[in-house]
């Protein structure tokens, strides 16, 4: 019995080994990179920045640039307002989606191989700026000013057609908005797909077996076997949707900040970005507690 403990806490202390050395990479590049930048831009939320032939001088005027992002500064506000509720409702669609076409992938068929590279391809240009450029005018000033206007992936002339064929416009309005939104959601979802189908590749064959040979259902199978087992990497995405989300190429809020830096109002920029920081955080805080309650962790 004393032996299988040992056995069981080597096996224990190998993976938590293995799992410090996953990522000891990151802890490094943050300890060398961000923290000295995470501390610089703490300090400039609390004072005034001025530039000088000797360097940034920092005068402390306390939480002034807090008071007036909430109470003074109504653009912030607004963007705040729309990315974050604009973040909930996209990422239960991205979520969705990816499940949905995680578990269409997983099964054999020909050409599955060629299909599941096609998703991995927004994981390797997983870049905002390479999906404005795609999802851009073709002219190069037309990129360079961040204009959309390519034909490519819109439906600019079918909401007419589908006007004068009688349909309501709100109907209208809906269909063309979800048309519209099928590139975005497909380069969005790439990694998330991945990882669910990670995910269900590592579920066990005999599970589905005995379910069955017990005669359930595909619905009861997925709801009772796939979906609990798939959890743990349902929490990890969500989590990476919602930093995906708030720090996407094209959020207004990031925009705004960035704005004030590029005007070298640094103090008010560092300010902005800490609020934003905060609440990205107990956003993430607060849904994976609630999420995390409800994941199934499998004992090998």
């Amino acid at each position: 019995m004393a032996s299988k403990n040992r056995r069981g806490m080597n096996l224990e202390r190998r993976r938590s080994l293995a799992g410090i050395m996953f990522v000891l990479p990151w802890i490094i590049g943050f300890v060398g990179m961000f923290i000295r930048p995470l501390v610089s831009s703490m300090l400039y939320s609390v004072s005034n920045t001025k530039i000088s032939p000797r360097g940034m001088i920092l005068e402390y005027i306390g939480f002034v640039n807090f008071h007036k992002a909430f109470f003074s500064d109504l653009y912030y506000s607004q963007y705040l307002f729309g990315e974050v509720s604009g973040m909930v409702s996209n990422a239960v669609i991205i979520l969705a989606f990816s499940l949905m076409m995680a578990v269409i992938i997983s099964g054999e068929f020909k050409g599955r191989t060629l299909i599941r590279t096609v998703f991995f391809l927004p994981v390797i240009c997983g870049s905002g700026v390479v999906l404005s450029i795609l999802n851009g005018d073709v002219m190069s000033n037309s990129i360079i000013s961040g204009e959309r206007a390519s034909m490519l992936f819109q439906t600019k002339g079918i909401d007419s057609l589908l006007l004068n064929m009688g349909l309501n416009y709100d109907l209208v309005t809906t269909l063309t908005g979800i048309v519209d939104g099928i590139f975005n959601l497909t380069w969005k979802s790439g990694l998330q797909i991945l990882l669910f189908l990670s995910g269900l590749l590592s579920v066990s064959p005999s599970l589905y077996e005995s379910a069955k040979i017990e005669g359930a259902t595909r619905w009861e199978v997925f709801w009772k076997i796939t979906f609990p087992l798939v959890t743990p990497i349902l929490i990890l995405n969500v989590v990476y949707t919602i930093i995906d989300g708030f720090t996407d190429y094209s959020n207004k809020v990031m925009r705004y900040i960035l704005n004030f830096a590029r005007e070298l109002n640094f103090s008010y920029s560092a300010a902005l970005s800490w609020i934003y920081f905060i609440i990205i955080m107990a956003i993430i805080g607060i849904t994976y507690a609630i999420i995390n309650k409800r994941v199934v962790y499998t004992v090998e």
